[in-house]
């Protein structure tokens, strides 16, 4: 007698793989939600870091100085910032000079609760 179908078994193997299946693509796609909430907060970081390396950048020489970790304002709130203000010397412009010099680096930190670092961006700025 030649019966057709599955059995039992062959039904319970088949949507155990198929349960597999589906929870790792729904991890994936999980996953992938959550990364593209960080790349959203570091893309506005970074545009944040623009503008104030952008506002230090258009001060005097003498008066582009440190400050503290500030909170942004409005909808921004949840992102703060800080700068940080160096002399540096033209040979090392990585490491900050034991003395007062004509070149300044200064860099901009912008964090958020989304983000797994600080967002960053650097500058020198001289005397001219």
């Amino acid at each position: 007698m030649n019966k057709s179908g599955f059995t039992l078994i062959e039904v319970i193997i088949s949507m155990l793989v198929i349960a597999i299946f589906m929870y790792a693509l729904i991890a994936i796609f999980i996953n992938t939600g959550f990364k593209g909430a960080d790349i959203d907060a570091f893309t506005v970081a970074q545009s944040l870091a623009e503008g104030k390396i952008e506002e230090s950048m258009a001060k005097s020489f003498g008066s582009i100085s440190s400050e503290v970790e500030t909170s942004f304002s409005a909808d921004l709130s949840n992102y703060t910032y800080e700068i940080v203000v160096n002399y540096v010397s033209p040979e090392a412009l990585d490491v900050p000079a034991g003395s007062i010099t004509d070149y300044k680096k200064v860099t901009i930190l912008i964090r958020h609760p989304q983000l797994q670092g600080v967002a960053s961006l650097e500058s020198i700025r001289t005397v001219y």
